[in-house]
Parts: C-alpha cells; structure tokens; sequence
C-alpha cells in the first residue's frame, strides 16, 4: 500500500503542478475577462463531466472496480460493451444539451443585459462537448488499469490534458474568442483516453483467459444489469454533489465581471493539497477499514479512523496556514501578470482567504463519506449531500448580498462544516455499539 501511494502522489503532484502552469498561463492571457467567465462557465457543463463523472472515485470508476470481479462473462467483451453502451448514451444526452443550450444558460446569463458574455459561453461549449462523452470511456479504462494493478498509466493521464492545453494557449493566444482554451481542453482530454487504450489492450489475454470456458450462472446480460445497478446510484449521487457548484454559478450572475473565473481559481488552488492528500493517502488506507467493517469490528474501525484523521489533519494543516496568512501576496507573486491585474489578484484572494477553512471539513466529511460506503451504505451521504444543496443555497441568499463573492465563499465553509458535522453524527450511531 505505500508503494501504491508513493507512486499516485508523485504522478499526482506531476499532474497537479502541471495544472498550476496551466492556470497561469490561461491567468496570463485572459485574467478574469469575459472570456475566461465564458469558458469557466461553458466548462461547468462539459468539462464538470470529465472530471467528476469519469476520474478516479466517480460513478464509473466506481461501479467497474466494484462489478469486474463479479463478472462471469469474457471480461474483455464485457468492458467494450459497457464503454460503446454508455458512450451511445452520453451521446444521445450531448445532443439533447445542443438544442437545448440556450434556454439552459438564460438560467445563468442575464442575455440581455450580458450579450458577449452570452454568446461567448456558447460558442465554448460548442467546442467542449466532446469532453461529455469522453467521461465514459475515460472512468471505464482507469478503473480496469487500476483493477489489474496498472497505476501509472491512469495516474498520468490528466497531466496530458494539461500538457495539451498550455500548448493550444501559447500557440493561438486569446484570438478566436478564446477557442484555445476549449479546444485545448476537448483535444487533450481525447489524448488522455487514447493514451490509456495501449495499456488497456496488454490486459486482453489476462482478461479473456480468466473467464475462458467458466460456465457461470450470469451472463453477459447479466454481468451488464449488476453493473447497471451500481452505477445507476452513483451517478444520482455525484450529480447532486455537483448541484452545488450550479448554485455557486447561478449566485454568480451579477456579481463584479470575472467573480466566477475568481471562483474557480480559488477553488482549483485549495484542490492543490486536498487532491494528493486524499487520492494518495485514503486509496491505500480505506480498503482495511471495509474489511474491519464487514467484520464488524467497529472499535478497531473507529481507531483507523481517527488516525487516519490525524494524519491528514497533521498533513493539511500547514497548507491551511499559508493559505490564511499569505494569501493575497502569494496569489500576487504567482499569478499577477498579462491580463491577471491587481483586481483580479483581490477577487481571487478573496475567495481563496475563506474557502482555507473549509480544508478540514472537506477532508472530514470526505473520510466520513468513505467510512460509510465501508460499510455498505451509500444512502445516507446521498440524503446528506441532497440536504447541503438546500442549505448552501439559503446560505447564498443570505450572504451574497451583502459580502458578494466573499459571500459564496464563507456559504461554502458553514455548509461543509454541517455535511461533515450531520454525517459524524449519523456515523457515530450507526457505529457506536
């Protein structure tokens, strides 16, 4: 398990720096304009797919690393079917966004009062749509490397999307409305799956060989609704996840120009520690404690845990220092250049100054949120999560108004603070025998 995590941290901080070079870059030639704000915008639909929906940890991922060993059938023909299956379908759903594009972002741009801003957004998402159906197939590979031990391969596939899009930056700059950005985006996110597919089909033999002549009870019918009933689940899960960053964007619209592009920067550095943390540590961690779980030897669990707390805690703590003393001068130091001026510097500060104090909590609730599904219940952090979106939202209404973007950051740390708080409570009844 050290091994493991050794080698996902490194190919984390690889990928992780190579998004900061990425983030300046795009910072350098387009600050927190319109056109950044369109992009950022365009990219909560498209790119928030790839991301979420088909990394590591997301529905797809999930449901295959739970289901491959469970398969009876030829598990070679079983990943194809499920990858073309789902990709029709993400498919379909792309089209259905396409026509639909402009009623759904009226919900988030004042058209008329913001034209370019408008218009900008779709013209990005045009050009980002391939990223839709790209999460498939990308959260299907990952987790077949991973499953079969193959780790590099899947760990250093987003440093190709990053790779490609500084590329597409420095080479067409902030012409065409920005078209840079999202077709760096949409090129380097085909490149990462292409990327993974040699690797992929070195497992073929292993994969046919292992259910040659078994003569099981499922088949491939079969093996497909297991799977089905497990990603259907977690994809309702993440998406309402996700929900909250469209409140975010919804409570965006009519803030200062570049308020959202400032969001999202902010929010993308605090990912900085909290994604090595918690994909390098908690991977190798979390398998022993669902196997003290199935035992139900719920003392010895709870002591993982709290340890496994402490050592995160122990590890994001200095991060959570700098981030709250040095803020503004950091974010002037490594950004403040080209078209990322003093006002963007303050937007950006502003919100990163507020969002440190959700690092804990966030680290909690998402070990709390791990410890259940340990132990087979992955429903109560679905009603939780349902239940934030609810809170996060009358937080909004009552902050944005009078502290703005600051407003939306501080609504992020209560509400984290009461996910991680509802969800301790909840863990330590069902536990506490």
């Amino acid at each position: 398990m050290l091994k493991i995590a050794s080698l996902v941290a490194v190919l984390t901080i690889i990928s992780k720096v190579l998004g900061l070079s990425r983030d300046l870059i795009v910072a350098n030639y387009f600050g927190t304009s319109i056109t950044a704000d369109a992009y950022n915008m365009a990219y909560l639909f498209t790119g928030n797919f790839f991301i979420v929906f088909g990394c590591i940890g997301g529905p797809f991922y999930s449901a295959v690393v739970s289901s491959l060993p469970k398969v009876k059938s030829n598990r070679w023909e079983f990943l194809r079917s499920i990858i073309i299956k789902s990709s029709v379908a993400l498919i379909v759903l792309t089209i259905v966004l396409y026509f639909i594009k402009p009623w759904l972002f009226s919900l988030f741009i004042d058209a008329r009062a913001m034209p370019q801003y408008y218009s900008q957004t779709l013209y990005q998402f045009d050009w980002l749509m391939p990223l839709i159906v790209l999460c498939a197939p990308a959260g299907i590979i990952y987790a077949a490397l991973n499953a079969y031990h193959r780790y590099f391969e899947p760990s250093l596939s987003p440093a190709v999307v990053n790779i490609v899009m500084i590329i597409a930056v420095l080479v067409m700059g902030d012409a065409y409305s920005g078209l840079a950005l999202a077709l760096g985006t949409s090129v380097g996110a085909l490149l990462s799956v292409l990327y993974q597919l040699p690797a992929l089909y070195s497992l073929r033999p292993q994969l046919e060989a292992e259910t040659a002549g078994h003569d099981g009870p499922l088949t491939l019918r079969g093996d497909e609704k297991q799977y089905n009933e497990l990603l259907i689940p977690a994809l309702l899960s993440t998406a309402i996840g996700q929900g909250i960053v469209f409140v975010d964007s919804f409570f965006c619209n009519g803030l200062e120009q570049g308020s959202w592009t400032a969001l999202v920067i902010a929010n993308r550095l605090i990912q900085l520690p909290l994604g090595v943390v918690l994909t390098s540590f908690l991977v190798p961690v979390f398998p022993s404690i669902a196997q003290l779980a199935a035992e139900e030897r719920y003392t010895e669990m709870r002591n993982k845990v709290l340890r496994a707390l402490g050592y995160i805690l122990l590890l994001c703590t200095p991060a959570l220092i700098v981030g709250m003393v040095w803020t503004e001068p950091a974010i002037r130091l490594v950004f403040e250049r080209g078209a990322f001026d003093a006002r963007s510097t303050a937007l950006v500060s502003e919100a990163f100054f507020y969002l440190c104090l959700s690092i804990i909590p966030y680290i909690f609730r998402d070990t709390i949120t791990r410890v259940f599904y340990s132990l087979g219940d992955s429903k109560t952090p679905l009603y939780v999560a349902l239940l934030a979106i609810f809170v996060k939202i009358a937080l909004n209404y009552l902050l944005v108004e009078r502290y703005e973007l600051a407003g939306i950051a501080m609504a992020t740390v209560l509400m984290t603070c009461f996910n991680f708080v509802l969800l301790a409570a909840l863990l330590y009844r069902k536990i506490a025998k």
